[in-house]
């Protein structure tokens, strides 16, 4: 047997057994468990506008950079929030992920079948859930949205509340996306900003506006969050429900 054919039948079982749905469960759950036992290593504090607080939680569309989505992710799974993930392996791992954190899940992608995926996720939204996107995601450019969340905002008359984490002390993966890892025994603030109203955007192609409300969200946030050394430290998150 050739080297080549070696390769390639390796190559074939390995995504034999990487794409199957015994593995993909074996994997999430794992991650899931990890993530679980993660969280008690952090102080977690919620933050929100004062606006925010009079807004029904499930008629909303929550939109935040796509490297904040690590701490994000177990925070939420409770508020009844529909998220897109794309059409590739990862993103089929992070919907079996996201799914047992306790969103539902519905897929898409910027460049396949985007416009379907959006169109499932006006559909679940409807039925009584809040809306969250990645909005640089699924793969870029970084801090640079797209439109999909202002077109279901619109559609829906659901404001745009921009979501972001900060952290004392962390970790800046070198990615597109430049994602956040929170280090052990940091202080995180979780922050849910000022609603938007789809009137606020000249139209669903006005990403500018929308990036420029999350960049400034986030970069407050991120300051916040590097003074909660000045905090006492308790063990345990502590998320407000």
């Amino acid at each position: 047997m050739s080297a080549g054919l070696l390769r390639a039948r390796l190559k074939d079982f390995r995504r034999k057994i990487t794409y199957s749905d015994r593995f993909l469960a074996f994997l999430s759950g794992l991650i899931v468990f990890l993530i679980r036992c993660y969280l008690p290593l952090l102080r977690i504090r919620m933050f929100d506008h004062p606006a925010f607080r009079a807004l029904d939680k499930t008629r909303a569309f929550y939109g935040f950079w796509h490297g904040r989505l690590l701490l994000l992710a177990p925070v939420f799974g409770k508020w009844k929030i529909t998220i897109m993930t794309d059409l590739s392996w990862a993103g089929g791992l992070l919907a079996r992920i996201l799914s047992r954190l306790g969103y539902t899940v519905v897929r898409g992608s910027s460049k396949r079948q985007g416009f379907e995926g959006i169109i499932r996720m006006k559909k679940a939204v409807e039925q009584g859930t809040g809306g969250a996107l990645a909005v640089d995601g699924p793969h870029g450019p970084g801090f640079r949205s797209k439109p999909g969340i202002l077109y279901l905002a619109r559609k829906l008359d659901y404001p745009v509340v921009p979501l972001t984490f900060g952290c004392s002390r962390y970790w800046t993966l070198n990615t597109w996306d430049r994602v956040i890892v929170h280090k052990p025994f940091s202080r995180c603030l979780v922050a849910l900003g000022k609603p938007h109203e789809p009137g606020c955007f000249s139209g669903d192609a006005d990403t500018e506006t929308l990036d420029q409300i999350l960049m400034a969200w986030s970069n407050r946030i991120d300051n916040m969050a590097r003074r909660e050394t000045s905090r006492p430290f308790r063990s345990g998150p502590s998320i407000p429900r």
